[in-house]
């Protein structure tokens, strides 16, 4: 018996990932370009001073909306960076990274059957955590096109009286596009018309390689009905510190303080310490990490829009590239399985993110390695 008769039932019979996973002994000979887990180590800046503050005695229960000194330093750091982004302490909750952050907000605000609008392509845990929480996710596709940008008849058409809020995320996984000021107007506006809530995936904030990410937080009338979720996972090479942070109303953060205490109480005390630090020297990390994964983004940019069959759009800021590969006449599952079994290059098909014609791939690897993942693709087209 393996123990499936006591499992609840939404998760009994529940759909596999589409995703391949790789054996030890194939280890050596895949390229892997599907994982978002960045190649560089945290700075040691970061990991001394975090080091120092566990000697000092920074081991304990921090408060649950988190350490005070790092809640005050998120709080510098938006007023510092972005235009008026006017921040309470009773509006910041610092939590254990973002998909924490995304689900714990979902938890806070939804009722069963409240829907929430998702665009296309998206990050594929916003539909699970949508549903965890009771709620109907609505997809809204957005094209290539159109640059991923969001079209107002396309969006408003998708609202009913059912909505409670809209999910964006800038610069987007998978895609890379920074929503334009007039995409977040039509955000904005149909927010403040239908009086819905946005949840803000605001996570890549760092690279921004267009200088034209604005949080939608900032535009007038938005604060209110904003919860942005932040993390130091992508902009600090911080992925195994496990933190983050959701900044919004504070109702609505005091509802998730309330929910996480019952679940881990307050996130790790000395990966808040290293997220202080990180903070504290955000310009050294930045211009340290954020050079380094534009300088992949561009190259494979150039690299797959030179491969017959592919394109990609050029992105704004992350550190993905999403492929079209309409013209292979093959889904992106079948694309994808094509890459990994006959050429050992491992990507993310296109479906989980919305889009069966595309597949994802991150910069993540050196550009040695993408070379030779490229080449490989290269040499073997047509298929």
């Amino acid at each position: 018996m393996n123990g499936e008769k006591f499992l609840a039932k939404r998760f009994q019979n529940k759909e596999e990932t589409t995703f391949k996973s790789i054996d030890e002994a194939d280890k050596a000979k895949i390229i892997n370009l599907g994982i978002g887990d960045l190649d560089v180590h945290t700075d040691e800046i970061i990991i001394n001073s975090a080091f120092k503050d566990a000697l000092n005695g920074h081991t304990h229960y921090t408060d649950p909306l988190g350490d005070l000194e790092l809640r005050q330093e998120i709080i510098n750091y938006h007023k510092s960076e972005f235009t008026n982004y006017n921040v309470n302490l009773d509006e910041v909750i610092v939590l254990s990274g973002a998909c924490h952050g995304m689900y714990l907000a979902l938890q806070a605000t939804l009722n069963p059957g409240d829907e929430v609008i998702v665009i296309a392509p998206f990050f594929p845990v916003y539909l699970d955590q949508i549903k965890e929480a009771n709620g109907t996710p609505v997809i809204v596709h957005t094209t290539i096109e159109n640059n991923y940008q969001i079209l107002k008849e396309d969006l408003e058409k998708a609202i009913s009286s059912k909505t409670k809020g809209i999910i964006i995320n800038t610069p987007s996984n998978p895609t890379g596009v920074c929503y334009s000021l007039k995409s977040l107007e039509i955000v904005a506006d149909l927010a403040k018309k239908y009086d819905l809530l946005i949840y803000a995936d605001d996570i890549y904030d760092f690279y921004d390689y267009s200088n034209s990410f604005i949080p939608i937080y900032t535009l007038e009338g938005m604060k209110e009905r904003t919860i942005s979720v932040c993390s130091f996972s992508k902009n600090f090479a911080m992925t195994g510190w496990r933190v983050g942070y959701n900044i919004g109303p504070s109702s609505v953060i005091e509802t998730i303080r309330k929910i996480n205490e019952v679940i881990v109480y307050s996130a790790s005390s000395i990966s808040q310490r290293a997220a202080l630090a990180a903070l504290k020297n955000r310009d050294h990390i930045k211009n340290s990490v954020v050079p380094l994964y534009k300088e992949r983004v561009e190259y494979s940019l150039e690299r797959i829009n030179n491969i017959p069959g592919l394109r990609a759009f050029p992105p704004q800021g992350g550190i993905y590239l999403f492929i079209d590969i309409s013209e292979t006449n093959l889904n992106s599952i079948e694309y994808s399985n094509y890459l990994f079994d006959e050429l050992k290059v491992k990507v993310i098909p296109g479906k989980p993110f919305g889009d069966d014609n595309a597949i994802r791939i991150a910069c993540s690897n050196s550009l040695e390695t993408l070379k030779e993942a490229f080449d490989r693709i290269e040499k073997k087209y047509p298929l």
